[in-house]
């Protein structure tokens, strides 16, 4: 089946070469092939509907230009009619986005400009800035900065100066991209305590790998912040997971929110460092195309459905969390994360807080090359557990507590962390 889909892909392009069409309609052509032939996401759209839909409104967009019309005009009928699935697995990129991945993949990822390796937005109603997320390993976390962090000047000057949140963030970007030490000033936690950092700018990998910080109180907290370091992620996992048994971390705070996923490979590598033997089915929509990927004896091994290995990765310095846990989600957890928490959660392992994940737990995505060098992120599988029931689409808390990234810019208080911690026994002050 897997030749026959291989050769049908080629043809789709080889006819697309020879076509009297225009460019914008090749690449429509070939997206809305791939759609119908191989989608096996939970939309239940009639498919060759949607294509008929969206061709009306790709002649609408060429009429001018007919045979002329190029690549540009059909991306955003492309992006309307894949949205109108409902689908998160289902998407496009275009070719810049597209490489980046495919180097995040890799686990190296140069950024090619200078950083200091954080995200941040304007605090509402302020020219302050809130940190949203750190690079581990960046300037900003070897400096100290932390989520929630709340930016206030740079060199001594207030934000409240300047004219605008976007002004703000141009004069950051600025401070940054000089390549010169410059002070940022910042309030943290519930005692707003100010505190200045000195940083300088340089190039950083922005594939993200697990970290894990030692706590006084004796939590360790390990964040995983995706899965896209292909046969990277899991394996780093273990060997965290170890250090905090080693440290004699009493919990585990395992981090997920924001997590978009990646590799299911690397999901089920890093669930064998919490439960035994984990076990993930895919199967296609013609149910001809089934892959298995377990954990036993140390290693993930990928098998067709007639047990033939066809791709192994063995795990060294295999841990064994037997300790409480934590595990933290929110709106932004996906795919791969989805996977982790839904194994947990099914083990009895740890209590889960936070926000409603994602919703596209139970599918996986596969990327189609196209024609303007873009690709389509098709929901090709879904995902099945070793008893034949499906794997959780979505992941609901056992504890809700929302992100509130207000209460966090103005308080210093990240709610549910709080509530991790006091999961795990840890008294608040």
């Amino acid at each position: 089946m897997q030749r026959v889909k291989q050769w049908l892909a080629g043809l789709v392009l080889a006819l697309g070469t020879l076509s009297w069409a225009s460019p914008a309609q090749d690449l429509f052509d070939q997206a809305s092939f791939y759609l119908e032939f191989y989608y096996f996401g939970p939309s239940t759209l009639d498919l060759k509907a949607l294509t008929v839909k969206y061709q009306a409104s790709l002649n609408s967009a060429c009429a001018q230009e007919q045979e002329a019309c190029p690549y540009d005009k059909a991306v955003p009928i492309i992006q309307q009619m894949i949205r109108e699935l409902g689908d998160g697995h289902t998407y496009y990129q275009g070719p810049e986005s597209l490489a980046a991945l495919r180097q995040q993949r890799t686990g190296n990822a140069p950024s090619r400009t200078l950083r200091i390796g954080i995200a941040y937005q304007p605090v509402e109603g302020s020219r302050d800035q809130l940190i949203t997320d750190v690079v581990e390993g960046g300037p900003a976390d070897q400096a100290g900065l932390l989520y929630g962090d709340r930016l206030i000047a740079l060199n001594d000057r207030p934000f409240s100066e300047l004219s605008s949140p976007e002004e703000v963030q141009r004069t950051l970007t600025a401070a940054v991209q000089s390549g010169q030490p410059f002070k940022l000033t910042l309030l943290r936690g519930p005692k707003r305590e100010r505190l200045e950092v000195t940083l300088v700018g340089r190039e950083i990998n922005l594939a993200r790998m697990p970290s894990l910080k030692l706590r006084p109180d004796g939590i360790a907290v390990l964040r995983i912040p995706d899965f896209l370091a292909s046969n990277r992620v899991g394996i780093r996992v273990h060997e965290l997971v170890r250090q905090a048994q080693q440290a004699g971390a009493k919990g585990l705070i395992l981090e997920l929110r924001n997590n978009g996923g990646g590799s299911a490979l690397d999901a089920l590598v890093a669930m064998a460092a919490f439960v035994p033997d984990p076990y993930i089915l895919f199967t296609d929509r013609y149910n001809q195309d089934r892959t298995v990927m377990r954990f036993r004896d140390g290693q993930a091994t990928v098998s067709d459905d007639k047990g033939t290995v066809l791709f192994s990765l063995p795990v060294p310095n295999l841990a064994s969390w037997k300790g409480p846990v934590a595990i933290l989600v929110n709106s932004r957890s996906a795919s791969a994360s989805e996977y982790l928490t839904s194994a947990l959660r099914l083990g009895r392992v740890g209590v889960v807080i936070g926000e409603t994940t994602a919703g596209v737990g139970n599918t996986t995505t596969r990327t189609y090359r196209l024609i303007n060098g873009g690709g389509l992120n098709l929901s090709e599988n879904r995902a099945f557990l070793a008893n034949g029931d499906s794997y959780p689409d979505v992941v609901r808390p056992d504890i809700t507590v929302p992100d509130d990234l207000k209460v966090l810019a103005e308080q210093g208080r990240d709610l549910p962390f709080e509530r991790a911690l006091e999961a795990l026994g840890v008294k608040q002050p």
